[in-house]
C-alpha cells in the first residue's frame, strides 16, 4: 500500500514546542535544519516513515467547513509553494504550542519534514510529515583511551519508536488530503489532541475502515456477549472466531446476509449480533455497511487479534483451528472437573 524506497527528504524544519499548560516556552528555530550526510537522512527517513504501515486513512476535518482546520490551511499552501517550508513550520509550531492546553502534554521537539517521491495506493505523490518527540532514552557512549575506556551517560531520541506523527499526502485535496497519523506515547483521552485538536483529522470510511470495523465487531461480540451469557462454550466462540478470519481472508466482498449465513448460522446468535453491532455503533459512532470491498490488509489483522486457544487453568493450553465436531466438552461428577475430550485420525 505504501512504497517509500525512492523517498528523499527535501527539507527539514525543527523548533522545540513546550506544554503551554505547564508554562513551558515555545522555542522556535531562526532556519531549516541543513543536513548533509547521507547517513543521518537516511536514519531520519526510517525514524519518520516506518511506523507508517497500514493504510488507515484520515482526512482532515472541521464542524463548519474545511477552510477552517489550521493544519489544513497550511498543507494547501506548502504543497502550492514548497519554498515556504520554514515559514509554514513555524505556523505549524505555534499552532501546536496553542493546542497543548492539557497538563499532561509533554514537552518535545516538533519536526516538518517534506518528502518527495512518495507511492500511496500506486499514485506518486509528495507529502508533508509533521513529528513530535517526546520521550527522551538514556544511552551510554564508551570512549577508549590509552590505559582503558571511559564511560559517559546521554540522553537522546530512540530512532526506533516515533512518538506522534502524521504523513498528509498531496492527494484528494478537496476531500481534505489524505493523511496516515499515528500517537504512540499515550492512549488516555487528554492525548487525543494530537489527532482530535490539534491536526483535527478523522478516520474516512473506506474498505480499509469497513473490513477493520467488522473485525472488531466479531471479535467484541464473542468477548462481551458470547462469552458472558453462555450462549456458545469456548470451543464454540473459538471456531467462531476461525470461520470469521477464514471469511475475511478468502472472500473479496463482504455481504452481510451471507456472513450470517455462512459464520454464525444460528438464528437466536444471529438476532444477538445485530442487536449488538447496533449498540456498537452508536456508542462508538461508527456506521458498518452491509456490503463492501474487503480489505487485504484490514482482513491480515484478524490473524492477530483472533486467538484459537482455549486456556484451561493454568495447565493447559487448547489449540483449536477446526474441526469442532471432534471436540467434546463435558462435566465428570466423579471429579468435579469440567473436562475436554478430543478425537483425532493421527498424532502429528
Amino acid at each position: 500500500m505504501f512504497d517509500f524506497s525512492q523517498t528523499s527528504i527535501q527539507g527539514i524544519a525543527i523548533h522545540r514546542v513546550g506544554s503551554k499548560a505547564r508554562g513551558n516556552e515555545l522555542s522556535l528555530s531562526q532556519r531549516l535544519t541543513q543536513i548533509s550526510d547521507e547517513e543521518i537522512l537516511g536514519i531520519l527517513k526510517t525514524y519518520f516513515l516506518q511506523p507508517f504501515r497500514q493504510p488507515e486513512f484520515y482526512s482532515f476535518s472541521h464542524e463548519t467547513d474545511l477552510s477552517f482546520n489550521e493544519v489544513y490551511k497550511f498543507a494547501e499552501k506548502l504543497f502550492e509553494n514548497p519554498d515556504n517550508l520554514f515559514e509554514t513550520s513555524v505556523s505549524i509550531a505555534k499552532h501546536l504550542f496553542q493546542s497543548s492546553n492539557h497538563p499532561n502534554i509533554k514537552d518535545g521537539e516538533l519536526y516538518v519534514v517534506l518528502f518527495t517521491h512518495c507511492v500511496v495506493e500506486d499514485e506518486l505523490v509528495d507529502a508533508i510529515g509533521i513529528f513530535k518527540s517526546e520521550t527522551k532514552d538514556t544511552f551510554i557512549k564508551i570512549y577508549e583511551k590509552q590505559d582503558g575506556f571511559e564511560l559517559e551517560q546521554h540522553q537522546g531520541i530512540s530512532i526506533r519508536k516515533l512518538d506522534k506523527g502524521c504523513l498528509i499526502f498531496n492527494t484528494e485535496k478537496d476531500f481534505g488530503f489524505k493523511v496516515v497519523a499515528v500517537d504512540n506515547t499515550n492512549a488516555n483521552d487528554e492525548a487525543r489532541f494530537w489527532k482530535e485538536i490539534f491536526l483535527n483529522i478523522k478516520r474516512r470510511e473506506d474498505d480499509f475502515y469497513q473490513t477493520s470495523g467488522y473485525i472488531n465487531l466479531c471479535k467484541d461480540f464473542v468477548k462481551d456477549v458470547l462469552y458472558h451469557d453462555g450462549s456458545m462454550d469456548r470451543a464454540e466462540q473459538v471456531t467462531l472466531l476461525n470461520k470469521t478470519r477464514d471469511y475475511f481472508a478468502q472472500t473479496d466482498i463482504f455481504n452481510r446476509d451471507e456472513f450470517e449465513e455462512r459464520v454464525i448460522r444460528k438464528p437466536e446468535i444471529v438476532d444477538a449480533f445485530r442487536e449488538y453491532k447496533n449498540e456498537y455503533q452508536q456508542e462508538l459512532g461508527c456506521d458498518l455497511k452491509d456490503s463492501f470491498t474487503i480489505s487485504i490488509d484490514a482482513a491480515k489483522q484478524a490473524k492477530k487479534l483472533f486467538k484459537s486457544v482455549i486456556k484451561l487453568d493454568k495447565n493447559f493450553h487448547l489449540y483449536i483451528h477446526g474441526g469442532r465436531d471432534r471436540v467434546e466438552k463435558g462435566f465428570d461428577r466423579d471429579k468435579g472437573l469440567n473436562y475436554y475430550k478430543l478425537y483425532f485420525d493421527a498424532e502429528g
